[in-house]
Formats: structure tokens, sequence, C-alpha cells
């Protein structure tokens, strides 16, 4: 009853399987909407979990964290990151683009869930994934939108390739348990209880 009431308002609760995963979101694919006119592929919502007992895909995810500019050149910054810096907590990973309208639409929702985990002092940390942006337009995305978490630069899709094929819609947020384990996604825009729902989940297996 507590997961059923944490979840209200997503379409479709799932359990991903081994070989859905390896098949690299099949099961996502199938549901997408078409989004050839925006260029990109765009999720429909839908929400999958994985039991701790089926957790069988670890993502090690490396990058160029986009940390500000420099003050004297005006140039952006980068600074090296692998997602075993966050093992031991709950990761939450979201792939976006500033071009993506669902992208900018759950920009408050992520802001809020990230709010309440650290108010809470939960072990929960967030990064974002920017795909097809410049590191400056990236730059400039997060500073507009005031996000309180760092992404990572676009680096040709080698970030994209790290998530194995779990982050083919944009948005896509992915929620790895403290091994770094898949525990969750959302493949299309997020809304803040059920991200909020997922994470505890994961927090409480």
């Amino acid at each position: 009853m507590r997961r059923a009431t944490r979840l209200a308002g997503a379409l479709l609760a799932l359990s991903l399987v081994a070989a859905g995963c390896s098949e690299g979101g099949n099961t996502i694919s199938a549901q997408a909407r078409d989004g050839n006119q925006e260029g990109y592929v765009s999720g429909d919502g839908t929400v999958e979990q994985v039991a701790p007992e089926d957790r069988t895909m670890t993502i090690e995810l490396e990058g160029d964290l986009i940390t500000g500019t420099d003050p004297e050149t005006g140039e952006v910054q980068l600074e090296p990151w692998s997602s075993t810096e966050a093992r031991g907590d709950v990761l939450v990973i979201n792939v976006w683009g500033s071009w993506c309208p669902p992208c900018v639409a759950e920009v408050p929702d992520l802001k809020a869930a990230h709010a309440h985990f650290e108010e809470a002092g939960a072990p929960v940390q967030f990064i974002g994934v920017n795909d097809r942006d410049s590191a400056s337009a990236a730059l400039a995305f997060e500073r507009t939108y005031e996000m309180p978490y760092p992404s990572l630069a676009d680096d040709g899709g080698q970030t994209l390739l790290d998530l194995q094929g779990m982050a083919n819609p944009r948005p896509t947020t992915l929620v790895l348990d403290a091994e770094g384990r898949v525990a969750a996604r959302v493949a299309g825009q997020v809304n803040e209880a059920t991200l909020q729902g997922l994470v505890e989940d994961v927090l409480d297996s």
C-alpha cells in the first residue's frame, strides 16, 4: 500500500528483467511517442522498477562535470567525475537537453525532489547528463534554472554509451542503488511524487 501511494500518478509500473535491460531499453522504445518533428524520441513517462534480487545491470558512468567559468578567460571549466564517487549513496541520473521541451518542463520537479532528500539528509545524489548542447549552452541552462546539482558535459555520446541503452528517450531518469545497479527508470518527463517514491523505495530496499 505504501508503494502504491508513493507512485500515484505514474502511468505504469513494471519490473525490469535482465533480458529487457540487455536489449537496450526495448520495453521503453515500444511505448515511446514519435518525436521526429522535434528531432528526438520523447518517452511517455513509463516507470520501471527492479527488485533488489533482480538488479543485474551495473552502471559505471564517467565524464566531465560542468563546474562554472574561468573568471579570467570566461571559458567553461570542466572537472573529471565518476559514478564510483557516489557508491554507497542512491544516485539519480537525469539525461536532458535544453532543446527538449519535456526536459525543461520537468525541471521544477527535479529540483523539488533534490531539495526533499537534501533537507532530509538522505544518502542521495543527483547528476545530470547533457545531450547535444555545447558546454556553454548547458551551463547557461543550469544557471537560468538555478539547478542545484551539476551535469556532465556532452562528450559526443560516450556517457550515453556508458548508460548501456537505458536512456534512449529524452528525458530519461535512472535511479541507481548504493551498489551502482539500475533500480528504476522513468522514460520521459518525471514528476516529483514519482521520483521521490522511486528513490525512497530504493533507500528502503
